[in-house]
């Protein structure tokens, strides 16, 4: 203790300093474990984009595209497993915990299947009236064929994330990354880079990851009723369970599916309106922007079952607390990559992804690349969107968020075909907006919730 009136610091504590200190130690880990696989995302859109290897701008529109069919899937997948594993799974006794993990396996396994059949049907009936160029078509079944081990990868780090074993989630994360970018690296050494090429080195890579997953964490799922459970009043049957999941994720399905389309629509509207060459090239914009999501995503798969556990303890007190440091962390930081990137961002594009995209700008558009900017502007919005979405959802409001979602996607698609001739420009601009729209609609919905509770 220091009794020297002269040297103690006797000053309070600044209202950052106090801010930071409430942010737990798991969100950094949370952070790593999202920064570890943005940064594989973002070094394959580099590669299949041609900044290494053989890629090109048309080979990126490819990848991306089917990417985004993959992340519907993804949507899908989240919402009637994932999400309700991260919600429910905080009202859940230890004793239930193995049983329950198991019944949402069981239920990610069903899905899966359901959407393999339908996305197989789906792809059949485009390719029997050609309506995909062959290209795409390929790299649409090359990603429908990665689906499955990439929903239970993603069923493997939600599982993780719920239990709050947060730092184990990052060591799973590091492992894939450094498996995956080993293939990709000898993708580029034989020449061998394309948007299919890609997809087959996720998947195996997926693969092996979930078989060390499986075998570390088996013991924690349980598959059969144990006798002593029987009679508990909190059981609930794999049946059940899915049931539950079907009523609850219904709305979170909508949501998920309207936001994923929010943002790869325009991706897509470029692909068929404009060429592949303009796709590709908002494309490589696009992930620029996309490295916002160490914050947004990290800090979000904590604060979503957060959100849940403190309604449930604590209600609107507990719930308006959390959103708080969450939402202004993430807030902040996301605002200043805004502004980075209204300075700098057609630099930092044209660094990343080689001088083709700067020519690109300079001889089809106004000389400068504006595009990267623009999309910025969305990403603080996304961060008020992100928290207001845990809060509805841990208010047992998912409908709210979908029809928010429904709002900005009505919003984005109208914006686009509202201009009569379609550029990078206007597709980017039609984006920011739908964004802004969404996020004042959860916020208004939000506030009615909790004023209708109040009174």
């Amino acid at each position: 203790m220091n009794l020297n009136p002269l040297t103690e610091d006797t000053r309070p504590p600044s209202r950052l300093g106090t801010f930071t200190r409430r942010i737990p130690m798991t969100v950094f880990w949370a952070l790593a474990a999202q920064g570890i696989l943005s940064l594989t995302r973002l070094l394959t859109s580099m590669t299949v984009g041609g900044r290494f290897g053989s890629g090109s701008e048309s080979q990126l529109g490819y990848y991306l595209s089917a990417f985004g069919t993959l992340m519907v899937l993804v949507a899908l997948h989240e919402a009637f497993v994932t999400t309700p594993l991260t919600v429910f799974n905080q009202s859940q006794s230890e004793k239930q915990k193995r049983i329950f993990s198991g019944n949402m396996l069981l239920a990610s396994l069903l899905l899966i299947g359901l959407l393999g059949v339908g996305t197989g049907i789906m792809i059949a009936l485009q390719s029997g009236f050609q309506v995909l160029k062959p290209e795409l078509g390929a790299a649409l079944i090359a990603a429908t064929a990665l689906a499955p081990f990439q929903l239970l990868r993603e069923f493997s780090r939600r599982w993780l994330l719920a239990n709050l074993e947060v730092k184990e989630s990052a060591m799973f994360e590091f492992l894939f990354a450094s498996i995956y970018l080993a293939v990709l690296a000898s993708l580029i050494y034989f020449a061998n880079v394309s948007a299919i090429s890609v997809f087959v080195a996720v998947g195996c890579v997926n693969l092996m990851v979930l078989a060390v997953w499986w075998y570390y964490y088996r013991s924690r799922f349980r598959f059969s009723v144990e006798p002593e459970l029987k009679s508990d009043e909190a059981y609930v049957s794999t049946s059940s369970q899915i049931s539950k999941n079907a009523r609850w994720g219904c709305w979170v399905a909508g949501e998920n599916v309207c936001s994923t389309v929010t943002m790869y629509f325009c991706i897509w509207f470029l692909n068929f309106v404009v060429d592949e060459a303009a796709s590709g090239v908002f494309s490589a914009c696009f992930t620029i922007v996309l490295l916002a999501n160490p914050v947004l995503l990290g800090v979000s798969s904590i604060l979503f079952p957060r959100a849940a556990q403190e309604f449930v303890n604590d209600g609107w007190t507990g719930l308006k607390k959390v959103l708080y440091v969450y939402g202004g962390f993430i807030f902040s930081l996301l605002l200043l990559f805004a502004f980075v990137l209204f300075f700098y961002g057609d630099q930092i594009t044209e660094i990343i992804f080689g001088p083709r995209y700067a020519d690109y700008f300079a001889t089809r558009l106004s000389g400068r690349n504006t595009i990267t900017a623009t999309l910025g502007w969305a990403m603080p919005c996304l961060a008020i969107s992100f928290t207001v979405t845990a809060g509805l959802l841990a208010a047992n409001r998912p409908f709210d968020s979908f029809y928010s979602a429904v709002i900005a996607l009505v919003v984005l698609v109208v914006a686009n075909f509202s201009f009569a001739e379609p550029t990078l420009e206007t597709a980017a601009m039609s984006f920011l907006i739908s964004i802004i729209v969404g996020t004042l609609a959860r916020f208004a919905f939000l506030m009615r919730a909790y004023f209708f509770k109040q009174s």
